[in-house]
């Protein structure tokens, strides 16, 4: 059924741009009723319903010039929407339809689309200068901004993206303890540079769960690629002191998602992450936490300040600057120090672009704001949605599940809730792609492995909305194919 609902699909790539509406009047965050405001009148600019087939025509045109119709391969599996605009919690597709927004552009959007601060940061420095190869004020105050929020932080640097960041921290660790090897968890995602695209989502080829072997995730990725790397299991605290015994004095880094997302959310033990600590202090390993996803998302000090582990390193990106291409990593002065009179080399002419520091900074200000009443408001909306969720579960006897720490929600494909990311191969992926699409026709865009994630433009009737339209796709759409029988 599932390939039957793709198979008249396009490939298609997702377009979705910023309409700056600039406001000097004010800084706040447009409240929920402006939102749905501005966006009714935003609608009314598209023709609404007259429109109904233009994206199929738009992505069919854009298959003739953009590889796979996609701009990016994680699209995949939303490949026949084009979006037009978005406004809050809601984008609109080029046919007038509109869609409550969970994947906020895969996390970066934390403060909703076109928010009033980043436009206003963006206009300011669009005045100033967009880039200098050079120091500039913003990326002096961004750098404060990061070094009072992370733990582990005494000096930061900024990059493009999260794979860049990712690999720097690598190339730190590696310089620092003059090793190799690297230690990373099976299901977790650190970036598609080759050196990591590791073990994410293997089907075949993974070995015994005390014992996983290292797969290449896509073809293009040399043999070599597995010489250094040593996958280790998600919870595991016997099979991670093993591993350490063996190899614990090869091993330049141990790097983690400390809140994985990208096979769902898989919660850490209590007790893993210090067991971590304890076990790269004593082989003289560096710790690498990977922030992208929960850093300025889950607390504004990431899964460090979450659960109280300080890494030596972290990386950061998403949430951080709102939807601007900049991402970071920092850490003890020690091994940051190393960067000192390019000792090791960190390059990057898109580096600090003066443009996306200034809009990292205003984000970053909104979330300190009032106590963090936009991350309190964002956690709030997903436990709410969790519980929501698990009673239309109970109420339908669908064999299904939902968790996750609120600022993102997983939807699971399975009663129980998985800790590895073995649990998640028996989940019932078809069933959760079937959900995904049917909530899509109803309005609710989300990503197809059953994860949510919260802005703070989202607001309690969005919340109750997507509940209400999970239990319809479960009573009518999904249940009159026998799929939760």
């Amino acid at each position: 059924m599932a390939q039957r609902l793709y198979s008249a699909c396009t490939y298609d790539f997702l377009l979705i741009t910023y309409r700056l509406q600039i406001t000097r009047s004010g800084s706040q965050i447009c409240a929920p009723h402006r939102q749905r405001r501005d966006f009714n009148s935003m609608r009314n600019e598209t023709g609404g319903s007259g429109q109904q087939d233009r994206s199929a025509g738009l992505t069919a045109r854009l298959a003739n010039v953009l590889a796979g119709g996609m701009g990016s391969g994680g699209r995949y599996e939303h490949r026949d929407l084009f979006i037009a605009k978005g406004k809050g919690a809601q984008v609109e597709d080029a046919d007038g339809k509109r869609y409550i927004d969970y994947m906020l552009a895969f996390g970066p959007l934390i403060l909703g689309h076109a928010p009033r601060v980043l436009s206003e940061a963006i206009a300011q420095s669009l005045e100033t200068g967009i880039m200098f190869g050079a120091a500039c004020e913003s990326e002096l105050l961004l750098a404060e901004e990061v070094v009072s929020s992370f733990p582990c932080v005494d000096k930061v640097r900024f990059t493009n993206s999260g794979t860049e960041a990712v690999q720097s921290a690598l190339r730190l660790a590696r310089a620092f303890t003059g090793r190799d090897k690297i230690l990373k968890f099976e299901g977790h995602f650190h970036g598609w540079a080759d050196n990591v695209f590791i073990s994410v989502k293997p089907v075949a080829h993974m070995g015994l769960a005390s014992h996983p072997k290292p797969v290449p995730m896509t073809p293009g990725q040399p043999k070599s690629v597995i010489d250094d790397i040593i996958i280790a299991t998600w919870n595991d605290f016997a099979g991670i002191e093993q591993i350490m015994s063996r190899h614990g004095r090869e091993i330049a880094a141990i790097i983690l998602e400390p809140c994985p997302t990208n096979n769902g959310f898989l919660e850490v033990a209590p007790g893993f992450l210090e067991k971590l600590r304890t076990l790269t202090s004593a082989y003289g390993s560096v710790l690498i936490f990977d922030e992208v996803v929960s850093g300025f998302r889950m607390a504004l000090g990431g899964g460090q300040e979450l659960y109280a582990t300080v890494p030596d390193l972290c990386t950061f990106g998403k949430a951080f600057a709102g939807g601007l291409p900049i991402a970071g990593f920092g850490g003890r002065d020690d091994i940051m120090s190393l960067l000192v009179d390019n000792a090791v080399s960190h390059l990057g002419t898109y580096n600090s672009g003066a443009l996306s520091c200034a809009g990292a900074l205003a984000v970053l200000r909104e979330l300190k704001r009032d106590d963090q009443a936009v991350l309190k408001h964002i956690q709030q909306l997903g436990k709410e949605l969790i519980a929501g969720f698990n009673q239309v579960f109970r109420e339908t006897g669908a064999p299904l599940s939902a968790g996750g720490p609120g600022a993102v929600v997983s939807v699971y494909g399975s009663p129980i809730i998985p800790r590895t990311y073995r649990d998640v191969l028996s989940h019932n992926k078809e069933l959760l792609s079937r959900i995904h699409r049917a909530l899509l026709q109803r309005g609710i865009w989300s990503f197809a492995r059953g994860t949510f994630m919260i802005s703070a433009a989202h607001t309690e009737d969005d919340i109750q909305e997507t509940i209400q339209m999970m239990k319809r796709v479960l009573t009518e759409d999904i249940k009159s194919e026998g799929a939760c029988a």
